[in-house]
């Protein structure tokens, strides 16, 4: 199973493609590349079934704690929000349009869960050890899901695993969070343990740490931890378990959404070909 967290393939593309592709009057180089990463990445790990995750834009972990991710919600001028409400109109687009034209059935949004969340309840509800479960992420947050899952980061084209992860950081995966609720976590603005980085925090819970101020503090910021645990852990609690479907992909619904935007470079025949040999293997 390929799961992918559909917000960040959409921001990498963002990133990667320049403004101004336009078809019939509406920007497309989002859709352009996620629909270019997305084989991509179906022909290179060949899976039988692919699920697409998503953010809600309402968040539970903001009603418990109102500066979560508040770092990421700054002023903007009036020619960044119209620009940033285009690059959203995509998002829209693929998740609501685009992706469901193409046959996939498994396109899930839980209003007030993170696109992490859901990819959590399907690792650990869907686990399969015929086929490995990768999820294109490059969010170290899924690190605590290592257990049920490979990560895969489109930008690096590198895979973290299980086994990676422990040489790295020496400790297991399930442990993460329990990390990132001790040294905090800057990208959501969950603050942590002053001065306490993520390998001493990690040294600590491994009973490596030698007594001292940096222990004492961690002692003394056991509230603020379990506080952080709750928001940090994976899935948030009473996230709900997508119930994954059969799919109903076919290369005449492909034609069709790429003649839709405007992508005539897909209908080649050498892509049309691998996209055939993809849903092959797709149920």
């Amino acid at each position: 199973m390929i799961i992918f967290d559909s917000n960040y393939v959409c921001w990498v593309c963002s990133f990667a493609l320049s403004e101004g592709m336009l078809y019939r009057g509406g920007r497309t180089e989002i859709i352009y590349g996620f629909f270019r990463q997305m084989i991509s990445v179906l022909e290179n790990f060949s899976p039988t079934q692919v699920v697409f995750s998503w953010d809600s834009k309402i968040s539970k972990r903001r009603e418990i704690y109102p500066e979560y991710k508040a770092n990421r919600r700054k002023e903007l001028t009036e020619e960044a929000a119209m620009s940033r409400k285009l690059i959203y109109l995509q998002f829209e687009e693929i998740k609501n349009n685009a992706i469901r034209e193409l046959g996939f059935s498994n396109c899930f949004e839980v209003e007030g869960y993170e696109a992490d969340d859901i990819i959590a309840k399907l690792v650990q509800n869907y686990p399969n050890e015929q086929e490995p479960t990768i999820v294109i992420s490059s969010d170290e947050d899924l690190y605590q899901l290592l257990d049920f899952c490979s990560i895969y980061a489109i930008t690096k084209k590198q895979t973290t695993d299980k086994e990676i992860f422990k040489r790295h950081y020496g400790i297991e995966p399930a442990k993460w969070s329990e990390v990132k609720a001790i040294a905090g976590c800057g990208t959501d603005n969950v603050k942590g343990v002053s001065g306490i980085g993520e390998k001493t925090a990690a040294k600590y819970l491994l009973g490596q740490m030698k007594p001292g101020k940096k222990y004492k503090k961690i002692l003394d910021s056991k509230q603020l931890i379990k506080e952080n645990l709750r928001l940090v852990k994976l899935p948030f609690e009473n996230t709900p378990t997508p119930k994954v479907k059969q799919n109903h992909l076919d290369i005449s619904k492909f034609v069709s959404v790429c003649k839709e935007y405007g992508f005539e470079s897909f209908l080649d025949k050498k892509t049309l070909s691998r996209w055939e040999a993809i849903i092959s293997r797709i149920h």
